[in-house]
C-alpha cells in the first residue's frame, strides 16, 4: 500500500482518502486522484451517453468544488 493511501483515516469498513479533484474547463471533466497512488486518476463528465458519464457524482462534484472556493462547471443540479 502506498504511504499517501496507508495514511488515510480509517472507519470501520470505511476509508476516508484524500482525494484531489479539480475542473478541466477545455473538456468540462472533472479529475479525481489520489495523489502519490501513482495509479488513480479517473474522470467524470455530465453526459449520461459518455463512458466517463455519471450526472448524480459529477454535480455533487461540481458542488463540491464550488464550496470550497475552487473553480468548477456552471450551475448544476443534484438529486
Amino acid at each position: 500500500m502506498s504511504e499517501d493511501l496507508s495514511k488515510s483515516e480509517r472507519g470501520g469498513r470505511t476509508a476516508y482518502l484524500r482525494m484531489g479533484v479539480w475542473y478541466n474547463e477545455e473538456t468540462g471533466h472533472i479529475h479525481m486522484t489520489l495523489p502519490n497512488s501513482g495509479w488513480f486518476h479517473t474522470t467524470v463528465c455530465a453526459d449520461s451517453k459518455s463512458k466517463r458519464g455519471h450526472p448524480n457524482l459529477y454535480a455533487k462534484l461540481a458542488r463540491a468544488l464550488k464550496e470550497v472556493g475552487s473553480p468548477g462547471p456552471d450551475s448544476v443540479e443534484t438529486d
